[in-house]
């Protein structure tokens, strides 16, 4: 009789196991799929819900930590080649994530944003010029003209973010060729902006580093919405 209760508790508790992992994936994919929508995304991105049980976490429609990683797109008119955040706290009860319209908001987020270097070299002001980056630095290179001539300059690139728009500066620049230029005038020419706008997840900039494949920006923020809140585009 004992064994047969302990067998008995056995494939009980596995059954209850297989029901946590198997509504676990479901949420993820759901969480995926309404973040998707939010934002103009061509694929759903990988969601990890952590924490267990979760059941517990279902039922109480709060879930611990949620990790979500996209894959490119474009957001405020800004190429992103990868978000990948942390939110912690998510509220999303069971009964709106069944209704499929649900308001997924979290208490705390941070993550980083990876924006391309193609996304610098759309705002180059000047023709002829091209951001490269030599082991994971960014630099500047090209035929520079004006007035009627033409040198050669390379130059490297300063970074600095204020808010959501990230500057953009020649340094140590060198210039090459017969006739003499003003470096103050190539400096000001080649300076620029790029304007972030809001970013997903309502993130704000606190920090920018330069990567191989672009800029990585890392990001935090409150009251985060995850879905079903409007954002900008």
């Amino acid at each position: 009789m004992r064994k047969v209760l302990v067998v008995g508790v056995l494939v009980l508790l596995a059954l209850v196991v297989a029901a946590d992992r198997g509504l676990h994936y479901a949420t993820e994919n759901e969480v995926g799929n309404q973040v998707a929508r939010q934002y103009p995304m061509t694929a759903e991105p990988d969601v990890t819900i952590g924490g267990f049980p979760f059941l517990t976490q279902v039922i109480a429609g709060t879930y611990s930590e949620v990790n979500v990683v996209t894959g490119a797109f474009t957001y405020n008119e800004v190429q992103l080649e990868r978000v990948d955040v942390t939110l912690t706290d998510v509220e999303a009860p069971l009964s709106d994530l069944l209704s499929g319209e649900p308001d997924i908001v979290a208490e705390e987020a941070e993550g980083t944003i990876l924006v391309p270097y193609s996304e610098l070299q759309q705002r180059i002001q000047r023709e002829g010029m091209t951001i490269e980056q030599e082991g994971g630095t960014p630099r500047i290179t090209g035929d520079f003209a004006h007035g009627g001539i033409s040198v050669s300059v390379q130059s490297d690139l300063e970074l600095a973010v204020e808010e959501s728009t990230i500057s953009v500066s020649p340094r140590n620049i060198e210039v090459s060729g017969d006739v003499p230029i003003d470096v103050d005038l190539v400096e000001d020419s080649l300076a620029f902006e790029l304007p972030l706008g809001e970013l997903p997840f309502g993130l704000r900039v606190t920090d920018i580093q330069t990567e191989p494949n672009g800029l990585e920006v890392t990001a935090e923020g409150e009251d985060v919405p995850v879905a079903g809140v409007p954002t900008g585009r």
